[in-house]
């Protein structure tokens, strides 16, 4: 398995960003436990979001998470809730895509998503909307 840790100025800021679109907060280390880090998750996929003091310069600061997008998978029954969750932070359109999973992007707290329900058999029911 694999968990990303993304650098954050504030995890506990960026934490809440993510819980506002649904995801799950499942710990929280505080500040002066020495290691500030905070673990999201949605549909059984996580990551970590930690700071960026002692990782991430401060001119390095406006590239964080350039070039990077996490792609994540959650069932097919789940696709559209979750897309409606996230509509506030304006995502890409709900669509089949040409390997054929149901999947939008999503910018969070500097980081892009792809979230995707894989093998879709939701096709059908896009094209009727």
């Amino acid at each position: 398995m694999i968990r990303p840790i993304l650098s954050c100025i504030d995890p506990y800021k960026a934490a809440e960003e993510f819980a506002t679109v649904g995801w799950n907060i499942d710990f929280s280390q505080p500040w002066e436990s020495g290691d500030p880090l905070v673990g999201v998750s949605l549909c059984g996929n996580s990551v970590l979001l930690g700071i960026t003091e002692g990782y991430v310069s401060d001119n390095q600061l406006p590239h964080i998470g350039c070039g990077v997008e996490i792609y994540i998978t959650v069932p097919v029954e789940q696709i559209q809730r979750v897309y409606e969750n996230h509509l506030a932070l304006k995502p890409t359109e709900l669509m089949v895509q040409p390997w054929g999973d149901t999947a939008f992007e999503v910018k969070i707290s500097g980081y892009q998503f792809m979230i995707a329900a894989v093998n879709s058999d939701l096709k059908e029911e896009l094209d009727n909307e």
